[in-house]
């Protein structure tokens, strides 16, 4: 399926891009675009494989885990830090204390990364072409529709009782379903719903907010000697937390609502 192949070599090469970037230094926008990237890889391996069940994604994705584990260390700093930097509600004293703390847990992180990356620098992903897959467009085609509903019914479908993890699982789902549309945007008569995407947006948005103060206050909970700072600045994300999965709570709703109607 050649407007796929062209997604997936295009995806392949801005990884290893930003990975080549990485590898000498770790500025915030390579580390932010690798991590979406193997997102979006993985989207489209999970999407091939539910097509071609011994494909096995897992299995092929696996041996960039150690580094998308470790640069995923890497971004949840940047994270914390300009989250930090954001609440006014923090003592400005104790706010530069905590980005001091995680920008040395920073360096530590990245000098694991280093470790991992071998001698010759030459680390990059590489998994095989849709062609070598033996899928044929006909055969993606016909399963694409059937995957998307598979997705959004796990999307839209909820607990009385919504647990940090359930919430967590559903932007998941929910960040997999909008790379599966992205992956089909270079084949012929695909079109994005725009009103559809601007709900994904939204929900992403508010998921994705309420994810960063949950990651936030795991960092700088395993910070030593800064008790006082940790717990008010916890504090007022707990707080913050509320009020995006409550936002978050009613956005789903709609976006429920408007897959339910005949």
């Amino acid at each position: 399926m050649n407007c796929l192949e062209k997604y997936r070599s295009k995806l392949i090469r801005d990884i290893n891009h930003n990975l080549g970037i990485i590898v000498e230094r770790p500025d915030e926008d390579p580390v932010h675009d690798f991590r979406v990237g193997i997102k979006r890889l993985t989207a489209l391996y999970y999407l091939l494989a539910e097509i071609k069940p011994e494909l096995n994604a897992r299995h092929l994705l696996k041996p960039y885990r150690v580094a998308f584990k470790l640069i995923g260390e890497i971004r949840d700093i940047h994270i914390a830090e300009h989250l930090i930097a954001s609440l006014d509600e923090i003592n400005p004293q104790d706010s530069a204390a905590l980005i001091k703390a995680l920008r040395l847990k920073s360096r530590r992180d990245y000098r694991l990364f280093q470790q991992s990356v071998p001698a010759d620098h030459r680390l990059s992903i590489r998994v095989p072409t849709i062609k070598s897959i033996g899928l044929s467009e006909r055969r993606i085609n016909r399963q694409k529709p059937v995957i998307l509903a598979r997705l959004l019914s796990q999307i839209i479908t909820t607990k009385d009782k919504m647990t940090a993890s359930s919430w967590h699982k559903k932007r998941i789902l929910l960040k997999r379903y909008h790379h599966v549309l992205d992956a089909f945007c270079y084949c012929p008569g695909h079109s994005f719903d725009e009103s559809e995407l601007k709900q994904i947006r939204i929900l992403e948005q508010l998921l994705g907010d309420w994810h960063d103060r949950v990651i936030t206050a795991d960092l700088i909970e395993s910070l030593p000697s800064m008790e006082s700072k940790r717990r008010s600045t916890i504090a007022i994300m707990e707080k913050q937390d509320k009020l995006l999965l409550g936002a978050a709570k009613i956005y789903l709703k709609k976006f429920a609502l408007r897959h339910r109607q005949p």
